[in-house]
């Protein structure tokens, strides 16, 4: 099994994917929560130049994804991080930031 983590575009059906069962786990979570307060993004917001997007693909299938959204005053926020379920506990998430820090 080849893990791999690179900068993608959000707008493929994949990611598109993940990015719809992290808004539905956020909601799931949080289902009191007014609309208002749901942060949520779509693939074309974070399509936007501003953000990097990372994608985690385990055998070419994508398992996770990572969005940071630069500030023009140098500063970044982290903006999403999803993975799976059943990759989850694998440490996706830490081989994403480290290969983001490497880049």
């Amino acid at each position: 099994m080849a893990l791999e983590i690179a900068v993608e575009t959000p707008l493929q059906d994949d990611v598109r994917a993940l990015i719809a069962e992290l808004n539905d786990a956020m909601n799931a979570q949080e289902p009191d929560t007014p609309e208002e307060f749901k942060f949520r993004m779509t693939a074309e917001e974070m399509a936007d130049p501003e953000t990097t997007v990372w994608v985690a693909r385990l055998d070419g299938a994508a398992v996770g994804c990572g969005a940071l959204l630069r500030h023009p005053d140098g500063l970044g926020e982290v903006k999403r991080m999803y993975v799976r379920p059943g990759m989850q506990g694998q440490g996706v998430v830490l081989v994403g930031f480290y290969v983001a820090g490497e880049g």
